[in-house]
């Protein structure tokens, strides 16, 4: 079964945002600025289940729409990268 990982948007207060990684098996919490650090993060984090995860997306209430968008344009991108890779 796969273990579940929290990502959730946040503002950073800064005029950006970053992404909060929770490992909910380790209890393990770290925060990505981009989404290359994401990346990374996943996998670092990942790799001590084989890469057996299932991330669960969320966001703060305060997430500008904006801020929003430029993730999830951002990470559909990705996605069709990996699928093209995969497939």
């Amino acid at each position: 079964m796969a273990v579940e990982f929290k990502a959730n948007i946040e503002e950073d207060y800064a005029g950006g945002w970053f992404i909060r990684l929770t490992d909910t098996l380790s209890d393990e919490s770290v925060m990505c600025q981009d989404l290359s650090a994401f990346g990374d993060k996943i996998e670092e984090l990942g790799a001590k289940y084989s890469g057996d995860i299932q991330v669960n997306w969320s966001k703060n209430s305060d997430v500008t729409p904006e801020h929003f968008n430029e993730v999830y344009q951002a990470m559909e991108i990705i996605k069709a990268q990996m699928d093209e890779n995969n497939g």
